[in-house]
């Protein structure tokens, strides 16, 4: 066992820091299993660690428990003891601070996809504060999931078994004495007003911007205020920022609108029941257990708007999501576009009164038919023959981490001032010319008509003599008979 020590005495089970150098800190909880816990970049790297997958739960902003967010990073490590894991609980900034440490700079790329995501998924849990148990997603390699999965059925059964007993035994009294000594633990005070939460918060903390460089030293405890949430960011200030950092404004002042996904869809295959009783056909839709939200498009976002996941792992459009606005009737711009399209069952509401699908809506003669929009699915035609009562189209189908992604270009800010600075001064080149252009081509058109002014007068006055009589009568008499005349005479 590796013996620590505070000031220069060895720290014991009875020592009052013992508690905190196990792993709890001030708003964050640590857990490394397999693994040394490590605090300098040499100490991770002699143990020649290769991390496997990042695994980040957050809460939803706006639906959080406390009046500032938690969130919790798994980062699972192959190393020469086997699968490792390093697991982090607590308040999210630190959480998140201390997951990036020694990353490279792809692996930190790759954690900030997944801290982006998991920021609408709302899959934080608060049942384990001290991460004792894993969790998973589908990014995780395949002998991950299986090993573990496989490994931790049989124990987490039986803990959950002797919880369960413990839990029975202990009263009231007992759980919120441990509620709040974990309270004590993180040494966390709640704010008295809920903070709101601000887009500034994770651009500045994911793309490790010096606040410094944004405002200087004048104004950073406004700034500050901003990020944290405490001052509301007004539109000027906004539009300060945004020209420093080279952003849209609307972007720092408003998080991406958010709805309820009320539907998936699978386009590679079937899905059946375990027991093959039932099956869900490539294209229909069906709904999960559990309620998933995802970001919305800000410029099509609508009280009627509703969302359709792509699940499938097989498809290339998996993750996608298919946008379109309730409707009670087929659309008459739906033909060979991709729609969500609703048909009759004619069973009862519990049975399943309609199926829905989400697939290319076609015309062809008197029929009606649904193909498939993934190119690379064996399986080209989705429904034929359909009888719709409902087809709505598809306004985006697109992937909600295209919304998530770096608003900024670079956290060197002086490059973005200087970028910005080039491109205003090529604008003002660009006028400046255009003026100049204008200003000739109207001088050409002024000399141009003073010459065809002048060419008209010269041709219609003074007329070539002769060409008029002298004479009273206005009758025109050329020269030519005038002579003849006077032979006559």
């Amino acid at each position: 066992m590796i013996k620590k020590y505070f000031y220069g005495k060895e720290v014991t089970k009875d020592h009052p820091a013992h508690k905190r150098i196990e792993g709890t800190t001030s708003g964050l909880h640590q857990r490394h299993e397999n693994i040394v816990s490590f605090w300098t970049k040499k100490e991770y790297t002699l143990q020649e660690l290769i991390i496997n997958g990042f695994v980040v739960h957050r809460e939803i902003p706006g639906q959080t428990e406390r009046t500032i967010p938690f969130a919790r990073i798994d980062i699972f490590y192959d190393g020469p003891n086997g699968l490792g894991r390093k697991a982090m609980n607590g308040v999210e900034e630190k959480v998140y601070k201390e997951a990036k440490k020694f990353l490279s700079a792809g692996e930190l790329d790759l954690l900030n996809d997944q801290w982006r995501k998991a920021k609408y998924e709302g899959k934080y849990k608060w049942n384990d504060p001290f991460c004792r148990h894993p969790i998973y997603d589908k990014t995780l390699p395949a002998w991950i999931l299986g090993k573990t999965l496989e490994d931790d059925t049989k124990k987490l059964t039986k803990k959950i078994k002797a919880q369960a007993a413990q839990a029975v035994k202990e009263s009231k009294a007992s759980l919120d004495k441990r509620i709040n000594d974990f309270i004590k633990e993180i040494n966390y005070k709640e704010p008295v007003e809920k903070v709101k939460p601000s887009p500034l918060q994770d651009l500045f903390l994911t793309k490790d911007i010096d606040p410094k460089e944004v405002v200087g030293d004048e104004n950073l405890s406004t700034l500050y205020k901003h990020i944290k949430g405490d001052r509301e960011l007004s539109k000027t200030q906004a539009i300060k920022y945004a020209r420093t950092l080279g952003v849209a404004p609307s972007t720092l002042m408003f998080e991406p609108k958010t709805i309820n996904v009320w539907s998936n869809v699978k386009l590679s295959s079937k899905i059946e029941t375990p027991d093959g009783s039932a099956a869900i056909l490539p294209g229909e839709c069906y709904q999960r257990n559990k309620i998933e939200v995802s970001v919305c498009p800000s410029d099509i976002y609508r009280l009627d708007i509703k969302a359709i996941r792509v699940n499938d792992p097989n498809s290339i459009y998996d993750g996608f999501m298919a946008y379109y606005y309730e409707t009670n009737k087929i659309s008459d711009q739906a033909n060979n576009k991709l729609c969500m399209i609703r048909e009759a069952t004619g069973k009862t509401l519990l049975e399943g009164s309609h199926k829905y699908y989400l697939g290319i809506y076609q015309l062809y003669g008197a029929k009606k038919r649904i193909l498939n929009p993934d190119p690379t699915s064996d399986i080209k035609v989705l429904a034929q023959d359909i009888e719709p009562d409902v087809v709505a189209p598809i306004v985006s189908f697109t992937d909600p981490g295209a919304i998530l992604v770096d608003k900024v270009l670079s956290k060197n800010i002086k490059q973005v001032q200087q970028l910005g600075e080039l491109i205003r001064k090529e604008r003002q080149a660009i006028d400046e010319q255009s003026i100049k252009t204008l200003t000739k081509i109207e001088q050409q058109i002024k000399e141009l008509n003073i010459k065809i002014e002048a060419q008209n007068k010269q041709r219609l006055f003074p007329m070539p003599p002769g060409l008029l009589s002298t004479n009273d009568d206005d009758i025109l008499i050329p020269e030519f008979l005038k002579k003849d005349e006077k032979k006559r005479a």
